[in-house]
């Protein structure tokens, strides 16, 4: 069976600066920027504080917005230890912004920044200045995780900016993006501990986007009758039945876990197109920096065109 499901989109405003012509006419546009996640396995909290955003233009041009700007009085508080709270500069401000991604899932997304305008054009990059290195008084670093067993451990960002994709800004238009986290691509741990890498990542133009979301019929023979480890991938179409693993040639442009009691799953900021949707058994099983990984597929859907009424599907 499937349904049709409408895709909610939570816009995000970031903007630039450019004034526009004494004519009254305007080469500036609105940005609007979210933050979303696809979760990661094993972790309750992953919390990233950054402190600076910063875009290139085709033109040369750069501009950066801090913590002045951020909506910073949305910091996630359970990333902030107990008696402690973030610090700030000699005006007063926050030095950062911190969010628990785990708390913004499938379609939720958390505002940033808002209300600014930005410089109309192509712009080649966005960098996220992510802090990993200071440290509160306890010891507890900025960015961090908090493991399924409560163990709480650092994070490391190559060069401490996540590098992301371009984007277009029209002018007198407003544009809205997510940057959508896909943790189980972008969250590695090797022996040097959590790494956030910039791949999976990924900067979505919400008009052009919408929700995978289903369940999987409890006691209806998928997976052996046994979900606990249930995951559905989702691939781009045309895949020639070929489903990789994550890492692979043909891995997955995203997966997401089932919740083992309910059997629903859902996956938010998609691009619009067509997707092979797949319901792999042993999802934990499947290490990102490992490619070959053998997947056990239970059953899939081919070649279904996602639309921006968003899409619904049962195992």
């Amino acid at each position: 069976m499937r349904k049709l499901v409408v895709a909610s989109v939570v816009a995000l405003a970031l903007a630039g600066c450019n004034s526009g012509s004494s004519d009254g006419s305007s080469n500036t546009g609105q940005f609007n920027l979210a933050f979303s996640d696809a979760p990661v396995d094993g972790l309750s909290k992953v919390c990233v504080a950054f402190d600076k955003i910063t875009v290139h233009h085709t033109n040369g041009g750069e501009s950066s917005w801090g913590t002045t700007s951020f909506a910073s009085d949305q910091s996630s508080a359970e990333c902030i230890p107990a008696g402690l709270a973030i610090p700030q500069d000699s005006d007063g401000n926050p030095v950062f912004m911190v969010i628990n991604l785990m708390a913004y899932q499938g379609e939720q997304s958390l505002q940033v920044l808002s209300d600014e305008q930005m410089e109309a054009g192509q712009y080649t990059q966005m960098r996220l200045s992510v802090l990993e290195k200071g440290n509160y008084t306890d010891g507890t670093p900025y960015s961090h995780v908090v493991t399924d067993t409560s163990a709480t451990e650092g994070i490391r960002v190559p060069s401490g900016e996540l590098k992301l994709d371009g984007f277009d800004a029209q002018a007198n238009a407003t544009q809205a993006y997510t940057l959508e986290f896909d943790l189980r691509k972008s969250m590695v741990e090797n022996a040097n501990g959590y790494q956030l890498k910039p791949r999976g990542v990924r900067l979505v133009n919400n008009q052009d986007v919408a929700t995978i979301s289903g369940e999987v019929t409890l006691g209806g023979g998928a997976c052996g009758n046994n979900i606990n480890d249930a995951f559905v991938y989702v691939y781009t179409a045309p895949t020639s039945g070929v489903h990789g693993d994550l890492g692979s040639t043909n891995e997955p442009y995203t997966s997401v876990g089932v919740d083992s009691a309910s059997g629903k799953f859902e996956v938010g900021y998609v691009p619009l197109g067509s997707y092979d949707v797949v319901l792999v058994c042993n999802g934990s099983e499947d290490d990102p920096e490992n490619a070959g990984d053998q997947l056990t597929i239970d059953s899939s859907f081919v070649d279904e065109a996602l639309t921006a009424s968003g899409r619904t599907f049962t195992f």
